[in-house]
């Protein structure tokens, strides 16, 4: 069951069934509520959870108090990834952006289970390096964007990881507000705003509370390329 709910390219997801029991064998089981704090920026990184069910989102804050999402994750995500190592402090926060469930794991323990199951390690850096790159990737795509260009390429990833194909069009079932998107794209909320109001001028999408549904992704694609 924990493997059907893991998103693909997850960690979970890519682990052998041995390496994965193993896993699930170690550590508490934990539940979140919507909006809780899972993780804070600058405590050490004494854990790491293995998140099972629900998504959340990684932020930072820089030292004028702006909070900046970094990355949405979802079930099979590995949250504390960068810190376990050697109980550094954490670079961000992990908040539920609704109720989640995880496995709580000792960075003690997930080290020794690491240097154990070497072909979990590997999966690891390979799930670490491709989010790496992918980061990297758009960080060079929305140097060429502006607000509209850069909703409408968050817009196209929220589509391809959580959209739900519907008679009206593509649904986004996350509950991401105009704040993440505004912190995720670096815009102004006023910035964000005025972006899904052209979009939905021109039928591209329609925005309800907490949910989006794209009705021209090709158009989307279009604005952001």
């Amino acid at each position: 069951m924990v493997v059907e709910r893991a998103e693909p390219g997850t960690f979970l997801s890519l682990l052998s069934d041995g390496d994965l029991a193993a896993l699930l064998k170690l550590g508490t089981f934990r539940r979140f509520a919507s909006g809780e704090r899972m993780m804070r920026q600058g405590e050490p990184g004494d854990r790491v959870l293995v998140l099972l069910e629900g998504h959340v989102k990684a932020t930072s804050v820089d030292s004028h108090g702006r909070e900046m999402v970094l990355s949405i994750r979802g079930p099979g995500d590995v949250l504390g990834e960068l810190t376990f190592s050697h109980g550094e402090p954490r670079s961000s926060n992990v908040i539920a952006i609704e109720p989640a469930q995880a496995q709580a794991v000792a960075a003690s323990d997930f080290r020794l289970y690491l240097a154990q199951r070497p072909a979990a390690a590997l999966t690891l850096i390979d799930v670490i390096s491709r989010r790496f790159r992918d980061a990297n990737s758009k960080r060079v795509q929305f140097g060429d964007l502006d607000s509209v260009g850069r909703v409408a390429a968050r817009l196209i990833e929220l589509c391809e990881r959580y959209g739900e194909r519907t008679d009206a069009g593509i649904q986004i079932g996350l509950p991401v507000t105009q704040e993440d998107l505004g912190s995720w794209t670096a815009s102004s909320r006023a910035g964000v705003a005025s972006a899904l109001r052209t979009m939905r001028d021109l039928g591209w999408i329609k925005t309800e509370r907490r949910r989006i549904t794209v009705l021209d992704l090709e158009a989307l694609t279009q604005r952001a390329a």
